[in-house]
């Protein structure tokens, strides 16, 4: 056995903040800044979920019998975390590395499919509160349709509509997305009944994007992510919860000032947001706008390739 380390990458959730987790289908993109890892003889120090993704790999294929070295300079900015699911792309690069080392074939759909499920779990052991979308993203790649039944999870590769110009924004600012789902949590507990009606708008709005989405209908994925961001707004007013914080809310007015729409890109409170547009120019004068508010566009290439040995 030779060990072998990995890398997988993040990812940006295009629509389905917490509609996913009520069982509506999500549309996530990896993107082009992964995760690597390698292993070291000598004692890493590693993140919960690194850990417990570990165990997990090598209980079902083996011990490697060393520490993994993780590096995530490539999904942080200026040591603060993007929100672009590094825990989660460092848990899938963790399983990669036990995978490749045992000679695992990470093209192999089969081999993907297993490699997955230890993410997943050893992700989910240390943040129950996730739907798994990220691991998703950072294990197979590209564009992608998912939706999480109990324990059931199905994913289809998308293609971006031809007409779609996508862009994502830092804000400057992260988010703790525990303290949000807590706080969603919450009310869902004390006014059920407008918990649920914030929630069904949601899945409903994410049900017509992916729609769109996989129609190739850019028009439509422009509108459709536009209510998207009003929902969570509105989701975040009944919940006491900052979702769409001032610097998310001045990026979607920004974006609607160029015939475009922007949302939170994730569970909100900071960190990213995604934002769509037809035409190319209205997308280079959109983020000439953000750096003049202070806001920062990050450069990424969409769909990247999946978790792979390096």
């Amino acid at each position: 056995m030779t060990p072998t380390g990995a890398s997988a990458p993040g990812k940006a959730l295009l629509c389905g903040e917490y509609a996913v987790l009520e069982g509506a289908p999500a549309v996530v993109a990896a993107v082009d800044r992964r995760v690597r890892v390698d292993w070291r003889d000598e004692h890493e120090t590693m993140s919960p979920e690194v850990e417990a993704t570990l165990r997990r790999a090598q209980a079902e294929l083996g011990p490697v019998g060393r520490s993994l070295h993780v590096d995530a300079r490539e999904l942080h900015q200026d040591r603060i975390k993007l929100g672009l699911g590094s825990s989660a792309a460092a848990a899938t690069a963790a399983a990669g590395a036990v995978f490749a080392s045992h000679g695992q074939d990470l093209a192999d759909r089969g081999t993907l499919e297993r490699l997955f499920a230890c993410a997943f779990e050893g992700h989910a052991s240390i943040a129950p509160q996730g739907s798994g979308v990220d691991v998703a993203a950072s294990t197979f790649g590209g564009l992608l349709r998912f939706e999480r039944k109990d324990d059931r999870v199905d994913t289809r590769a998308l293609e971006r509509p031809k007409e779609l110009h996508i862009r994502l924004i830092w804000t400057g600012q992260a988010a703790r997305t525990s303290e949000l789902v807590k706080q969603v949590k919450a009310l869902r507990r004390n006014d059920a009944s407008r918990y649920r009606a914030c929630m069904e708008r949601l899945v409903e709005l994410s049900a017509r994007f992916a729609s769109a989405f996989e129609a190739g209908n850019a028009t439509s994925v422009v509108a459709e992510a536009a209510a998207y961001c009003e929902a969570m707004k509105a989701l975040g007013d009944a919940a006491g919860a900052p979702i769409l914080e001032v610097r998310l809310e001045r990026t979607a007015a920004l974006a609607a000032g160029f015939s475009g729409s922007a949302k939170p890109c994730g569970a909100g409170g900071g960190d990213v947001a995604v934002a769509f547009f037809i035409e190319l120019d209205a997308a280079k004068s959109f983020e000439l706008a953000c750096k003049d508010e202070g806001l920062h566009p990050i450069d990424v290439s969409w769909a990247a390739s999946g978790v792979r040995a390096c």
